[in-house]
């Protein structure tokens, strides 16, 4: 991302493709990492749930 001044004094804000699709990215990861989440814990039930979190935890500050 890279902001400008522009001859009218105006602040410019341009966004650089790579980092709007790096964003989106993060976005989808955080969502589907609620639905696995959610998904694990009715499947493996109480007892694996927070090992599943904390893995998907590690992944998503990984990834940002």
């Amino acid at each position: 991302m890279e902001v400008t001044l522009n001859e009218q004094g105006n602040l410019e804000l341009l966004v650089d493709k790579w980092d709007m699709a790096m964003n989106l990215v993060a976005m989808g990861f955080s969502i589907a990492l609620v639905i696995v989440v959610i998904v694990a814990a009715v499947k493996f039930g109480w007892r694996f749930w927070p090992w599943v979190l904390a893995i998907g935890l590690l992944a998503y500050i990984l990834v940002n």
